[in-house]
């Protein structure tokens, strides 16, 4: 009986330990299972990590690639910029050989005459100093004219009219209309017809005839209006200047002083 019940503890306690074995087995199975879990996704994860850096890496060639092209592009214009566009050229002073003027000194720019806001001219006839302003904006030069008065001489249309020199001295002037035009306001809705004569001009190197419309400019503080018919192929302007040119002094008057 004791034998029977001996061998009865044996049993189970090799049952038991079967069963602990088992579990013990299942449960290093179960952990097996999850590292090896784990590590698919740990390889995964660097995959993925691979792919983006690799994305990211080429992304960033691609950005510095366009980078480099801009830039070069952006040379190319300076490039272009600057052969289409010189750099401005120095102010000069060129000497002309003048024999009526004893103040020949005329200031030039990339082969042009330079200009100011507003510049002394000589008128001829009559032969006297005015003050200009410099107009890139007006298509014809203007003048003002006090007392216009329109007569007939050998059948041709001429006019009469007083101009002031640059000390609002005034003198009387004849000559003959090349052509009238109409001249439109804001506050002159039907216009104004304006004769238009021919004036000699000298300032700096320049010496001709050219036309100008006769207005009432008393309102403005210049008589004069140099436009584009005369500056145009002939002069720059720096509007930032005044008297650029030097004064025009013909010899018998120079010779006075």
């Amino acid at each position: 009986m004791k034998i029977s019940m001996r061998l009865s503890c044996v049993a189970l306690l090799v049952l038991f330990s079967g069963c602990a074995q088992v579990a013990q087995q299942s449960t290093v199975d179960q952990l097996r299972l999850e590292l090896a879990q784990i590590q698919h996704s740990l390889d995964d994860s660097g995959t993925q990590a691979t792919a983006l850096f690799s994305e990211q890496s080429l992304n960033t060639k691609n950005l510095s690639d366009q980078l480099t092209t801009l830039e070069e592009s952006v040379a190319q214009l300076d490039k272009t910029v600057s052969t289409a566009c010189p750099e401005k050229a120095e102010r000069v002073v060129v000497q002309r050989c003048d024999p009526v003027n004893t103040t020949s000194v005329v200031v030039a720019a990339e082969g042009k005459m330079m200009l100011g806001e507003v510049e002394r001219v000589w008128v001829d006839p009559p032969g006297l100093q005015m003050i200009a302003r410099i107009d890139t904006g007006a298509s014809t030069s203007s003048l003002h004219a006090d007392n216009i008065t329109a007569f007939e001489r050998d059948g041709d249309d001429w006019v009469r009219f007083d101009i002031n020199n640059s000390d609002k001295e005034s003198v009387t002037i004849e000559q003959q209309v090349t052509k009238y035009v109409r001249v439109f306001q804001q506050a002159d809705k039907s216009g104004s017809r304006r004769p238009v004569v021919d004036l000699r001009l000298v300032l700096g190197d320049v010496r001709d005839t050219f036309s100008f419309t006769l207005a009432d400019r008393s309102h403005l503080e210049q008589d004069m209006i140099l436009g584009r018919n005369f500056l145009t192929d002939m002069a720059l302007v720096d509007v930032s200047k005044q008297y650029v040119q030097p004064p025009f002094k013909p010899v018998a008057a120079a010779a006075q002083q």
